[in-house]
C-alpha cells in the first residue's frame, strides 16, 4: 500500500488498475438517460434524404435569379410540409415553399418570404424583390442531401453517456432500443454514533445530519451508476464489519464516508485493511486528505472501495475527483475533466503546502472567466452550501505560493459533469 501519495499519482492509479467493464443489456432508448453506450450507433439513412427547404418563402431556379430582379417570377403552385405531391418547376416561375418541404424538381435556391412582394396581375400572382440589388446565393436556404448525416455515417460512439442531447439524437433516428453498460452498483455506508437521518430528531447537540449518503446516491444516479443506501450504523466494529462485508459481495464499488482518522472509533480504516487489498491510503490534497482506494478480489467478483472523508464537501470533492474514474471505467468510459482558465478576483492565500480543489464562484464578463472566493466559507471541508450553483473548483498546485487578484489559474468545472 502506497501511503500520502500525490494527487497525479492516485490519478495515475485509477486509470491504470485493471479493470473489466461491466455487461451490456438492451434498453428502450427513452430509458437511457445518463447510461453509458455498449454500441456505436450509425445512421440508417440520409438526413434530409432530398433537398429541403429550410425557410418559409420561394423556390427558384438559380438560373432564374435575372429574371426576378428585372421583372419578377409568376407563382405556379403551394408546396407546404409534408405533401407528398412532386412538383415540377416551369420556366421563368416560382413555387410557394415551406420549411421543411422537398424543394420542387428544377429547384434550387430559397428566396425568403419577407425579401419579396406578391401582387396580382391578371389573374395570377407574381413575387418582386424588394430590393433589386440584393444579394442572392445559388442553393441559399436549401439544405442538401445527407447536410445534417448520411447513410452509415457513425454517430455516437461506445462509451458515450446519453444526455437529453442523444435522446434526442436517437428518436431523430428511430433507435428504439440501444445496448448500454449495465449500471455499476454503488454501495454507500455511513458510520458514526453522531449522524442521524434525515428526518430524525435527537435531543442531543452533538448530532451530524445523514448528508453525505443521499448527496453521493445523487451524484452516482446522475453519472449513471444506480446507488444503494444501506442503514446507517455507528461506532460498532461488528456491526460495521457485517455490512462492509455484505456490501462488497452485492456492489461494484462501496463508498464508505468516515472513519478514516486516526480516533479511537473509527474502525472503518481498520476494516477496509481487513477486507481488501488496500493500494493507497492518503493524497496529499485539500480537502480530501484521508481518502483512501482498495479492492476486493472474490473469485471472478471484484469491489472497488473508497474510504471518503467524513465532512460532506470533502466527501464529494474526493468521490468527483477519485471514485467518479473508476464508476466510468467499470462503463467503458474515462473520467475526462473540463479544466479551463479563470482570473482571481480576490487573493488566494495559501497556508498549506498540499493541492488545492478550492471552491469558488464563477462568473462571465466579456467572455471571460473570473473566479471569486468572496462569499465562500472559509472552513470548505464541512461547508456543502460552497459548492452551490455557478461554483467552480480553482486547481492551486502542490507547495505553490499565494496568488494575487489578477493571476490566471486553472479551473476545473465540476458542475458539468454532473
Amino acid at each position: 500500500m502506497r501511503t500520502m501519495i500525490s494527487y497525479d499519482e492516485a490519478i495515475e492509479i485509477l486509470q491504470t488498475t485493471p479493470i473489466t467493464p461491466l455487461p451490456s443489456q438492451k434498453v428502450i432508448f427513452t430509458q437511457a438517460l445518463n447510461r453509458y453506450l455498449a454500441q456505436d450507433i450509425f445512421a440508417p439513412r440520409n438526413v434530409p434524404p432530398v433537398p429541403t427547404s429550410s425557410m418559409d418563402g420561394y423556390a427558384i431556379a438559380s438560373a432564374d435569379i435575372e429574371s426576378l430582379r428585372e421583372r419578377g417570377l409568376c407563382i405556379q403552385a403551394t408546396n407546404s410540409a409534408g405533401t407528398q405531391e412532386e412538383f415540377h418547376l416551369q420556366s421563368a416561375h416560382t413555387i410557394r415553399t415551406y420549411t421543411g418541404s422537398r424543394m420542387p424538381i428544377g429547384t434550387d435556391t430559397i428566396i425568403l418570404r419577407e425579401d419579396v412582394s406578391e401582387c396580382e396581375s391578371n389573374g395570377k400572382s407574381f413575387i418582386y424583390l424588394k430590393d433589386r440589388a440584393q444579394p442572392i446565393n445559388p442553393a441559399q436556404w436549401v439544405r442538401q442531401v445527407g447536410e445534417n448525416y448520411t447513410k452509415g455515417q457513425k454517430l455516437l460512439e461506445s462509451s458515450t453517456r446519453i444526455t437529453p442531447f442523444e435522446i434526442g439524437l436517437l428518436a431523430d433516428l428511430n433507435q428504439v432500443f440501444v445496448q448500454v453498460v449495465q449500471k455499476p452498483k454503488v454501495g454507500i455506508l455511513s458510520i458514526g454514533d453522531e449522524i442521524i437521518e434525515v428526518g430524525e430528531e435527537s435531543e442531543r447537540d452533538n448530532v451530524l445530519r445523514s448528508v453525505n449518503n443521499h448527496l453521493l446516491s445523487a451524484l452516482v444516479e446522475s453519472l449513471g451508476g444506480e446507488s444503494v443506501l444501506y442503514p446507517k450504523v455507528g461506532d460498532d466494529v461488528d456491526s460495521i464489519r457485517a455490512l462492509y462485508r455484505q456490501a462488497l459481495m452485492q456492489c461494484d464499488i462501496l463508498l464508505t464516508t468516515g472513519g478514516m482518522s486516526v480516533g479511537d472509533f473509527d474502525f472503518t480504516k481498520d476494516i477496509m485493511a481487513q477486507e481488501t487489498q488496500m493500494v493507497f491510503k492518503g493524497v496529499r490534497l485539500k480537502p480530501g486528505k484521508p481518502v483512501a482506494y482498495g479492492i476486493y478480489t472474490n473469485g471472478d467478483k471484484q469491489t472497488h472501495v473508497f474510504g471518503l472523508p467524513g465532512y460532506p464537501n470533502s466527501c464529494a470533492v474526493s468521490f468527483l475527483l477519485f471514485s467518479r474514474i473508476i464508476l466510468a471505467r467499470l462503463c467503458g468510459a474515462r473520467a475526462d475533466q473540463l479544466v479551463l482558465e479563470a482570473t482571481l478576483l480576490d487573493e488566494a492565500v495559501r497556508t498549506d503546502s498540499r493541492m488545492e480543489f478550492r471552491a469558488c464562484d464563477v462568473s462571465v464578463s466579456e467572455g471571460k472567466l473570473y473566479a471569486s472566493f468572496a462569499r465562500k466559507k472559509t472552513l470548505q471541508s464541512s461547508m456543502i452550501e460552497n459548492l452551490g450553483a455557478h461554483s467552480a473548483f480553482v486547481i492551486l498546485h502542490e507547495n505553490g505560493a499565494s496568488l494575487p487578484k489578477g493571476a490566471v489559474v486553472p479551473l476545473l468545472v465540476f458542475r458539468d459533469l454532473v
